[in-house]
Formats: structure tokens, sequence, C-alpha cells
């Protein structure tokens, strides 16, 4: 993720924060998670995880870090557990998938993939899980081959990433309309807290 796409994620988080008051461990780790503060990260997951140890998204935060951090057993096992606890979600299958890659384990890769393929994904990102599912299934690839799926779905996840927060930011403004009277009564949220826009 690029630098600007990692400050632009932590300044809508810490806006989300702020909204809802003082930031939970998890919030603090996926803050520290899209700023590229790996091992920071995983302390806050592992925090998370500690008051609530089945809690998915933490477990898949945890994933994350790890996997980050090159830590790819003890990724695998945290990601293994958020998919047993939330089969459905996206991130967590693609990043165990990922790290089986790194683990050099292509069977598990092509079934996580799979199970990822069923799952609602934007087209562009299911039309390269496709086909890397297709590929790892034709059999024993070599280390160079797997490692350039491994990162061309990286990069597809980052590039996702950077598209939900270009199209999230524009509806985050913490501008004046949240703290103080804005005279037109406009919010970019669409949200009018002092009635609707005079002309």
């Amino acid at each position: 993720m690029s630098a600007t796409t990692r400050r632009w994620t932590s300044g809508l988080l810490a806006g989300l924060g702020l909204l809802a008051g003082c930031a939970t461990a998890s919030q603090r780790g996926e803050t520290a998670l899209q700023e590229g503060r790996y091992d920071e990260a995983a302390a806050q997951f592992r925090e998370a995880l500690a008051a609530d140890p089945g809690r998915a998204d933490a477990l898949a935060g945890l994933g994350l870090a790890q996997y980050h951090l090159q830590a790819f057993e003890p990724a695998a096992g945290a990601l293994r557990q958020a998919v047993a606890a939330r089969p459905a979600l996206p991130e967590a299958r693609l990043y165990l998938a990922l790290t089986s890659l790194a683990l050099d384990d292509q069977a598990e890769a092509a079934r996580q993939l799979e199970a990822l393929a069923g799952l609602n994904l934007h087209p562009r990102i299911a039309a390269q899980v496709s086909r890397a599912g297709a590929l790892l299934r034709r059999g024993p690839l070599p280390p160079e081959t797997r490692e350039f799926v491994r990162k061309s779905l990286e990069d597809e996840a980052d590039w996702y990433r950077e598209l939900l927060v270009a199209r999230l930011a524009p509806h985050m403004y913490l501008g004046p309309t949240w703290f103080a009277h804005d005279p037109a009564g406009w919010s970019p949220l669409g949200w009018y807290p002092y009635g609707m826009p005079r002309p």
C-alpha cells in the first residue's frame, strides 16, 4: 500500500475513532496495520484477542500483521482461526492462500482460492483469483512462479484497498460541519445537521 493511501486510511480510521470515542485495541491495530507498523498492529490485535479470543476481525488482523512480518507459520494459524470463525471473510481467505504459498503449500493455497472465488468479490479480484487457482491446480509450480502468483495477488489486494479508500475519502470529511456551525448547513456526507441547505 502506498504511503499516501496509508495516510488517508489512518486519517479516516482516526476520525472514526474520534466519533466513536476512545479507540479499541482492534481499531488501534487496524490503524497500525494500515500504516505499516506491523509489530504494533500484532500487539494491538493480541490485546483485542485477550478480551475476545474468537473475534474473527482481530484474528485476521493479527494474521495479516504476521504475514507482513514474514512470520508465516503464526500467520497461517491466526488466519485459519479467522476463516473457521467467519468463513465468508475474503481478506482472511486471501491471506491464508498467500501464506500457504509462502510456506510452499500449493494445495492449501489452491483450496483457499477456490473458496475465495465463491465469495462476493470485485470482478477484477475474482478474475485474478480464478486464474491463480486454475494455475495452482495444474500441478507443482517452480518456486519463482509460486512467488509471482503470491506477489500478484498481494498487489491486487493492495489495489482494492486503495480503491476503497479513494471511494470513501470524499464521504469521510471531518471538517467544520461536524464541530462548528456551517452557515449553509451543508455536509459532504449528505447529512444536514442544521437543516436543508438554503439557496
